[in-house]
């Protein structure tokens, strides 16, 4: 089964993994890191190091980030050329996103459920009342 961590500024991580859990029901394997406002980069890269020795597998870590480019995003890249972490990244994690990757994570590997959540955005972000004028 495919570890999961959820890393964002603040609290975001936090309280995406509460609604998600209150949807599917607690998950195993799945922590959230966040980022807060007074800290710098090297706390939330000590902390991921430790979370990474807590949780790492054979079918590995998907590391759900805020966005591409924040601080959370960077300082998760910063593992990509450890050997002994098998781990993907997608930024932008939202409630279906981190719901689709807990309920898929036990039977994809990695590297299909990173792209099957990006392929999935397109379909999760939309405007429902343009769909909803054509009918």
């Amino acid at each position: 089964m495919i570890r999961l961590i959820i890393m964002t500024h603040g609290h975001m991580g936090d309280e995406l993994l509460k609604c998600a859990e209150g949807i599917v029901g607690k998950q195993p394997s799945v922590m959230a890191l966040g980022l807060e406002s007074n800290e710098g980069p090297g706390i939330l890269e000590k902390r991921l190091k430790d979370a990474l020795g807590e949780v790492i597998t054979e079918a590995g870590v998907l590391i759900l980030t805020d966005m591409l480019g924040g601080t959370p995003c960077n300082v998760g890249l910063r593992f990509f050329r450890d050997p002994s972490v098998l781990f993907d990244v997608v930024t932008g994690v939202n409630l279906p996103m981190l719901i689709a990757a807990m309920t898929h994570r036990h039977y994809m590997p990695l590297d299909q459920l990173a792209q099957k959540l990006v392929d999935d955005a397109s379909r999760n972000i939309c405007r429902p009342l343009q769909k909803l004028r054509r009918v």
